[in-house]
């Protein structure tokens, strides 16, 4: 049977109308009760493993509006029934547990952190409520240079850029010449201008969205972003307020670019200001951080990390954490999304990615 679920294990995929076949296989054995079953089953095993699963956004889609649909993951309905199935087969852990854990200390079967990356205002009006009510807790990874800055994050200003113009093409000359047909493949023009932000080493941010502005042809006036930020994500006031509320909050850099694409050096500042930022809003030390876009930190960024105070880094798209291979510093997390519905969220558990 077991093979039969690692058949159902996921790579991220665009909801379509048709169910996937895994999608489908996976709800013959939910109905049948053999998802539950094999969970049962699953919580008796002694397990040194742990699932890390991430979210960014939880809300409706029509919430979302012209920012990126594809940081989503579920509603408030979805995520309350994920944490009821979790609950009812396993264990929710906290950042401390994994710590003790990850150190050498026990660890419940069927363990799951749940994970929040980026600060955005869903975190907190809607995940925290659902969090109290049940029960549970999870950890919060929060970029610091965006609460209360009147900044929308650099993915959601290029989904607005390209929502908003009326060309069929694009010509860009930085970071360097490009034609991006909007007209014929809209999804591939926005994936690979986030690409170019996440792998440029040394990309000027603002250069390039002067650059994409002018392309495109549309501005984004200040006070509307500002409008747009204070509705979207969370200021330092929301961010302690999950602190106070029993919930762990973390690092996500300042600024949330990919930590390789610095230098050393920048990055070594941008994580520290991240700590030092966090731990005087939470007055707390903050020692975790979430590597933005999940990135692992390989040579000289170990260090970096290390050096900027930080003991356990995360990662994200990497899979199940087991302990034996685990490396405090690529702690690897599992990436969730709207495919993960239901019976397909059960199989997870069950399989892993």
């Amino acid at each position: 049977m077991l093979n039969y679920i690692n058949k159902m294990r996921l790579k991220p995929v665009r909801p379509t109308a048709r169910p996937s076949k895994r999608a489908r296989l996976a709800r013959a054995f939910d109905s049948l009760g053999i998802l539950d079953r094999m969970l049962s089953l699953r919580a008796k095993l002694t397990t040194r493993s742990l699932m890390v699963l991430t979210y960014h956004r939880i809300t409706d889609a029509a919430e979302v509006g012209e920012l990126d649909g594809d940081v989503r993951e579920t509603d408030a309905h979805g995520l309350s029934e994920q944490i009821k199935v979790v609950k009812q087969h396993g264990a929710l852990v906290s950042l401390p547990d994994v710590r003790r854990f990850l150190l050498g200390g026990p660890l419940p079967s069927n363990a799951v952190m749940l994970a929040f990356d980026d600060g955005y205002r869903d975190c907190h009006d809607v995940a925290l409520p659902i969090l109290k009510t049940a029960g549970a807790t999870a950890t919060f990874f929060v970029p610091t240079a965006y609460p209360d800055a009147g900044r929308i994050f650099w993915w959601d200003r290029i989904a607005l850029l390209l929502g908003r113009c009326q060309k069929h093409t694009l010509a860009l000359a930085y970071p360097y010449p490009i034609v991006l047909d909007l007209g014929r493949d809209p999804v591939g023009a926005k994936r690979l201008l986030l690409s170019l932000v996440k792998r440029t080493p040394g990309l000027d941010l603002a250069r390039f969205f002067d650059e994409l502005s002018r392309a495109a042809d549309v501005t984004l006036d200040p006070a509307e972003e500002r409008a747009i930020a204070a509705r979207t994500i969370m200021g330092f006031r929301d961010v302690r307020a999950l602190a106070d509320a029993g919930m762990s909050v973390a690092s996500h850099s300042h600024e949330h670019r990919v930590i390789a694409t610095m230098t050393p050096e920048e990055a070594l500042s941008d994580l520290h200001r991240s700590r030092r930022v966090l731990s005087d809003v939470l007055e707390q030390d903050v020692r975790t951080v979430a590597y933005p876009v999940g990135h692992q930190v390989q040579g000289p960024f170990v260090r970096v990390a290390r050096d900027a105070g930080f003991d356990l880094g995360f990662t994200n798209a990497t899979g199940v954490c087991v302990r034996e291979r685990a490396d405090l510093l690529n702690i690897p997390r599992i990436a969730m999304g709207p495919e993960l519905e239901g019976a397909m969220f059960k199989a997870l558990l069950i399989a892993g990615p």
